[in-house]
């Protein structure tokens, strides 16, 4: 399935868990800035859709949420779609506020240590939805 990446050697090799999203972020490729798709995220890199094919070792800005710009290096690349690892990696916090706020599916927060439980909610009793006279 992989083999018509570049630069892709086992992708099951991961050093962190990956998290997927949908979240149009603003990205700069050399002198070019545009918006792309962040499809899936580590705290060591990410999968972008939406700028035509890279170069391996090309460097990338992302523009995360709420965060000071991103330096990246393009790994692997695929048409409109590359893979990229960031310089520095996101610590876990910022990563699970990310996740948080805009992963599909919204990650419970325990589960990656937030400090925001849902245990609260999880203790009260479930009340049952209202019911309209029709």
């Amino acid at each position: 399935m992989f083999e018509d990446y570049e630069g892709v050697e086992n992708i099951n090799h991961r050093r962190a868990r990956r998290v997927g999203f949908e979240l149009p972020v603003r990205c700069k490729h050399g002198v070019t800035r545009s918006t792309v798709m962040l499809k899936d995220m580590t705290t060591h890199g990410a999968r972008i859709e939406g700028i035509p094919r890279q170069r391996i070792g090309d460097t990338v800005t992302l523009f995360l949420p709420e965060l000071a710009p991103k330096v990246a290096l393009v790994v692997w690349s695929r048409d409109k779609t590359s893979g990229i690892e960031f310089e520095l990696p996101l610590h876990e916090n910022v990563f699970a506020n990310l996740v948080a706020d805009f992963a599909i599916g919204h990650l419970q927060r325990l589960e990656l240590g937030r400090p925001e439980t849902d245990a609260a909610a999880q203790a009260k009793p479930a009340v049952p939805p209202a019911r309209h006279a029709a």
